[in-house]
């Protein structure tokens, strides 16, 4: 609340005059505009303006263009985790290639045993090297027109696509995941969806001002 109070001026979002603080109920979240007699809900008035600050630079990882499909967003991940990844995954690898070297110098039950044991190892490995490949080459790309959306995540044309919707009075939301990292939560992008499981994508994303940019301008494209 400390930041409406700073600002004396809000905008009906449906037809544009100002409106007065004496119209507005913060206990429910209402406000009346005089010059319509539309009543609205007071937060997303101040969500909005709040957008349109946040939309007026672009994050720094991530390109936004106008293509033939629809707006496209992508993100590309910090290489630097992907080197340190590159680097664990070779190394790991390394230990693991020489361990099964040793194991199958002679074939016997307690080698089959080791065999067996060091499974857990290479799919260790090949998860990490798999990790530091999409960091180092992977994007995160998202295709938004008026009411609809489309994620893209992978390397190249070779990836997962899914699709959601974006309604007009849809709920979208940053929220903590369950997901825990270097001691920390991460968060989630929510878009509620028609009479269904909502739709829910960026947890990779560290950067707040990155999540923020993506929800504003999801909440702009609802139609």
């Amino acid at each position: 609340m400390p930041d409406m109070a700073i600002h004396t001026e809000w905008k009906c979002l449906a037809c544009g005059a100002f409106l007065a603080m004496e119209d507005v109920n913060m206990a429910a979240d209402m406000v009346l505009c005089r010059s319509c007699n539309k009543i609205s809900k007071f937060s997303e008035i101040v969500q909005e303006e709040r957008d349109e600050e946040i939309l007026d630079s672009i994050p720094r990882r991530m390109s936004v263009t106008k293509t033939a499909r629809g707006l496209e967003i992508t993100y590309k991940k910090p290489k630097g985790a992907g080197l340190f990844l590159l680097m664990f995954s070779i190394f790991w690898n390394s230990v693991t290639c020489v361990a099964l070297f040793a194991v199958r110098k002679e074939m016997s039950c307690e080698n089959l045993f080791g065999l067996l044991f060091l499974i857990p190892f290479v799919l260790v490995g090949a998860g990490t090297f798999a990790g530091a490949f999409y960091v180092l080459f992977g994007r995160m790309t998202l295709i938004l027109t008026p009411s609809r959306g489309e994620l893209f995540r992978g390397v190249g044309n070779l990836g997962r696509r899914q699709h959601f919707l974006l309604e007009k009075d849809s709920r979208i939301s940053i929220e903590e995941s369950s997901i825990r990292r270097n001691h920390g939560t991460l968060y989630k992008i929510v878009v509620e969806q028609p009479g269904g499981k909502p739709f829910e994508f960026c947890t990779g994303i560290e950067e707040a001002e990155a999540r923020q940019y993506i929800a504003a301008l999801l909440r702009q494209m609802r139609e």
